[in-house]
């Protein structure tokens, strides 16, 4: 084994891969990120090559909150901003400083497939709520925190991806999200709401993200770079009220190093300002609606009539809904045989069956290559029912 591998990467010869969760390197604004690279290094002041300030460089926060605030529609003040490394990051932060090992946090069930690895980290107990065609069940929700708070066990936080979920695709309705607030104040715990693909909307838009809710104190909103600039900045921010923010910004990790990607931020902090943000966001709309729609209509001719699946307003996933009974690992490796591979639902599950479902992703490949991967993935499922 080579500490070199790239394990996000490794796709075999001739497969394509509609399994991997990753942009391809057409989408990246290379152009764009060259001129504020030049920029940000041309000029006289070179103070992003210092340790960075514990909430993030003054400017990229003040940079950011104006967009989030034209972006969410809704007021972002760059007080209530903090810079880090991107989600992932911020999710293993939260859990250092807001949880003890052997506390309860609880998902939604299927969830991003990576969570519950860091929540492992951690020593966290973690508790599956299921999820309908609003977003997390807020009344399932509502009794499962009342069983674990009866049992002396009470959930720490609630993790979910408000928009386009994944896998699922799935976007929680206004209503759920005032909902998940209400059982927030009731049950003293905080939401962890990963918004990682609300700006990547592709039909009217829907209800306002949970950042709406940051000053409730009760939402840590995590947002990031990563899906609508570029992955390899690792840079993202979390929006909260400020005492929530304060624990993060006066935590050992930052008294020691500095707030977090200060040179990174310069950059990020130009491309915002000249608007090329926006143009990126609008270009990748467009572009991975056209996915979408390539995607859905290719579904429709290659796979038999008792598959369904759920067709998202925006974000990466398409979630296929395999006849009861049939297992999405014995498709996956059929698929593998006919050059295509996947990820099954089994992958997302805390507590559920998901066995027969598989997760598709659109953002990795152009149009062409998605049309083929899905008819190759046709042929592996009709292999199966056969």
């Amino acid at each position: 084994m080579t500490t070199l591998r790239l394990s996000q990467f490794e796709i075999p010869e001739g497969i394509i891969d509609l399994g991997l969760g990753q942009p391809d390197r057409s989408v990246y604004p290379v152009e764009a990120m060259r001129v504020a690279s030049a920029a940000v290094l041309g000029g006289s002041d070179h103070e992003f090559l210092q340790y960075g300030a514990e909430y993030g460089e003054r400017l990229h926060r003040l940079a950011l909150a104006a967009f989030l605030t034209d972006a969410y529609g809704v007021s972002v003040d760059p007080e209530h901003v903090l810079t880090t490394n991107g989600n992932s990051h911020a999710l293993d932060v939260v859990c250092t400083l807001f949880t003890r090992p052997g506390d309860v946090v609880v998902v939604e069930d299927p969830t991003y497939f990576f969570a519950p690895g860091i929540f492992a980290d951690h020593g966290l107990t973690v508790v599956g709520v299921p999820l309908d065609g609003e977003g997390i069940d807020t009344a399932a929700l509502a009794e499962r925190l009342s069983a674990l708070r009866a049992a002396g066990t009470p959930a720490r936080f609630v993790y979910c991806i408000p928009s386009s979920q994944n896998p699922t695709g799935v976007s929680a309705s206004a209503a759920r999200r005032r909902e998940l607030v209400d059982l927030a104040h009731e049950h003293d715990l905080l939401i962890v709401a990963d918004e990682v693909y609300h700006l990547l909307e592709y039909g009217p838009p829907g209800p306002p993200p949970m950042s709406a809710y940051a000053d409730s104190g009760r939402v840590l909103s995590l947002g990031t770079f990563s899906k609508i600039l570029s992955p390899g900045l690792r840079l993202g921010w979390i929006h909260a009220a400020p005492p929530l923010l304060a624990r993060i910004a006066d935590c050992g990790l930052v008294i020691s190093g500095g707030g977090f990607n200060p040179f990174t931020s310069a950059i990020a902090t130009h491309v915002i300002e000249s608007g090329s943000l926006a143009q990126n966001i609008a270009a990748l709309c467009t572009e991975y609606s056209h996915r979408l729609h390539v995607v859905d209509e290719a579904l429709r001719r290659h796979m038999p009539a008792d598959v369904s699946w759920t067709a998202p307003t925006g974000g990466y996933f398409v979630w296929l809904n395999l006849p009861a009974g049939v297992d999405g690992s014995a498709v996956r490796q059929a698929g593998r045989e006919s050059g295509v591979d996947v990820r099954q639902g089994s992958l997302f599950a805390v507590s559920g069956n998901f066995d027969s479902h598989l997760r598709l992703c659109i953002a990795r490949y152009r149009a062409d290559d998605l049309g083929e991967g899905i008819a190759r993935l046709g042929t592996a499922v009709r292999a199966v029912l056969s």
